[in-house]
């Protein structure tokens, strides 16, 4: 399997994460922490771009639903965006984990 390494760019003003490339084992501490740090520690609304998200094993899944029920239990929203049809979109779906389609 051929990957793009993991990379994400923060837009404070819009309060965007947007992630890009495999979210495996090795990226998966780095998401969590972006999460986290963008969010600053839940306190607040983010939206998680995963449009350009190659690879979202078990593992990523795992990241996002502790950070949804994190923000969700401190009053926040985690708004995740996926492109239909995409690898993410359906994990998320199949996981049952909220998203909304990429426009």
């Amino acid at each position: 399997m051929d990957d793009t390494p993991y990379a994400a760019a923060y837009d404070d003003a819009a309060a965007v994460l947007t992630v890009s490339g495999s979210v495996d084992e090795l990226s998966g501490p780095t998401f969590r922490a972006d999460l986290e740090k963008h969010s600053d520690g839940f306190s607040r609304d983010l939206t998680v771009d995963l449009s350009g998200v190659d690879f979202f094993p078990s593992l990523a899944v795992g990241v996002l639903a502790v950070a949804a029920k994190n923000a969700r239990n401190a009053g926040h929203e985690l708004d995740v965006v996926a492109v239909p049809g995409s690898i993410v979109a359906r994990v998320l779906t199949i996981s049952r984990l909220p998203y909304r389609e990429q426009r």
